[in-house]
């Protein structure tokens, strides 16, 4: 009897020392709303959180921090200083904390969380920096200036005006047209483009490449991955080590290496838009329209053990070769079209070449 009621004067006081936690422990919400005008800067620093941001038609910035720890509002800072709106946290990690901002498009916005996701509805023509020590980033149209980082996450961006740089530690990025000069790294996904009217350098460690059209100069590579571009007008260089690249209606200047993939190129070349094109051990399939006036030099490397048939089967072209040669077990075939013009050089270490009629 003795037992049992010890057991119970336990019970009784673990749920007592329950319910004081409970009482006295608990999670709060602080925000506050100010006055904006265009050229304000509102600034979000925090440890960890996510980060959600609505754009709305008020002249105001409203920021709410949301499930704050009740030992963690001293930690908790937002004000106004000049033309600079600040929320700082410094608390502890927390998965029920998160930060609301609603702000108009035309504010400056600079976000940084330790480790939470951002998202951003409706489109800002400030300056924009956001940086995450590992979750996603979302965000529509970008206006003046764009600088976007996630040590880890994946990131999608709408239409970018100003100049930008956007770069992940290994998540994948989606991206909607670029209109300036822009940059574009992750260390292991895939990199999807509309257009870039710009110039562009744009890298991934392993993924594949998508680009629409490029307007401007700009440089695409991978470490492994395949790179496909849909069209180009100025100079470009393209670069995968091991993957294949497919190239569409390109006007301008390009530069395609693989280290062990195939190229397919579509080209509709001017006077001075020279193209070289090399695989170590894929094949390269040119197409080119019938009144081109280009020159093109076809490299092969021949096995000495093929038959003359099979050597020559190695470089096939619709377009009749005017000369024909082989230099230290490379088989060299020159065409000129329409009195030659802009120089086109194909180069394969053991595959085989083809020129075809566009």
């Amino acid at each position: 009897m003795r037992s049992k009621n010890c057991l119970m004067n336990l019970m009784t006081l673990v749920v007592f020392i329950m319910y004081g936690f409970l009482v006295f422990t608990y999670a709060a919400d602080k925000e506050k709303s100010f006055n904006v005008s265009k050229g304000d800067r509102v600034e979000i620093i925090s440890t960890y959180g996510n980060i959600n941001v609505t754009v709305w038609s008020k002249d105001q910035a409203y920021l709410k921090a949301v499930n704050v720890d009740e030992n963690d509002l001293k930690n908790l800072t937002i004000e106004q200083t000049g033309k600079t709106i600040k929320l700082e946290f410094k608390g502890k990690e927390s998965d029920d904390f998160y930060i609301e901002l609603s702000i108009p498009m035309y504010l400056d916005v600079d976000l940084l969380t330790g480790g939470g996701n951002i998202k951003i509805d409706g489109n800002i023509s400030g300056k924009i920096v956001i940086a995450t020590g590992g979750g996603n980033i979302k965000m529509d149209d970008a206006g003046e200036r764009l600088s976007v980082s996630t040590a880890g996450g994946n990131i999608s961006v709408g239409n970018v005006n100003g100049s930008s740089e956007i770069a992940s530690g290994g998540g994948s990025i989606s991206i909607g047209n670029l209109k300036s000069n822009t940059s574009v790294s992750t260390a292991g996904g895939n990199v999807s483009i509309g257009n870039i009217e710009s110039s562009a350098e744009v890298s991934t460690a392993g993924g594949n490449i998508s680009v629409g059209k490029i307007s401007g100069d700009a440089e695409l590579s991978t470490a492994g991955g395949n790179i496909i571009l849909e069209g180009a007008t100025g100079k470009v260089e393209v670069n995968t080590a091991g993957g294949n690249i497919n190239l569409k209606n390109i006007s301008g200047s390009i530069e395609a290496n693989t280290a062990g993939g195939n190229i397919y190129a579509e080209l509709n070349p001017t006077d001075k838009s020279n193209s070289e094109f090399n695989t170590a051990s894929g094949d390269i399939t040119l197409k080119i329209p019938l009144e081109a006036k280009v020159s093109i030099v076809a490299s092969v490397y021949v096995n000495s053990k093929l038959t003359e048939s099979e050597k020559d089967n190695l470089i096939r072209s619709d377009f009749e070769a005017v000369k024909v040669d082989l230099q230290k077990n490379n088989l060299i075939k020159k065409y000129v079209l329409n009195g030659g013009g802009a120089v086109i050089e194909l180069n394969s270490g053991s595959g085989k070449i083809k020129i075809n009629k566009k």
